[in-house]
């Protein structure tokens, strides 16, 4: 059974519907962590993302409220400034996260998601 590290936020429909198809039609085995409940430390973002040799700065979620006043769309932001926002204020990160070995993917994304883990 393939297996998936899956960092979400339970209140968001998205993170739900993406669980579902990962554990139901997938039939993947989940490590789950609710990181509205546990937030993830700026060590543990820093670690993710060098890991995956991504930049988390495209993991900010321009969507997010937070994102709109902050006006973080007109700042240009350090990698490590922007581990500290999403450290702070986990509704910055793009949600769900999917760690399948070193692939790293954001939001729900079908084709992604059944490439990395098929």
């Amino acid at each position: 059974m393939k297996t998936a590290r899956f960092f979400w936020k339970s209140t968001c429909t998205t993170c739900r519907d993406a669980r579902s198809f990962l554990r139901n039609d997938l039939k993947v085995e989940l490590d789950e962590r609710d990181y509205a409940k546990v937030p993830l430390t700026e060590a543990e973002l820093k670690a993710l993302f060098a890991e995956a040799g991504r930049d988390p700065r495209d993991f900010l979620n321009p969507k997010s409220p937070t994102y709109k006043q902050m006006a973080l769309g007109n700042k240009k932001l350090t990698a490590t400034e922007a581990i500290a926002l999403m450290a702070r204020e986990a509704n910055l990160l793009k949600r769900p996260l999917v760690i399948a070995g070193k692939t790293v993917i954001a939001g729900f994304d079908r084709e992604r998601l059944r490439a990395a883990l098929t």
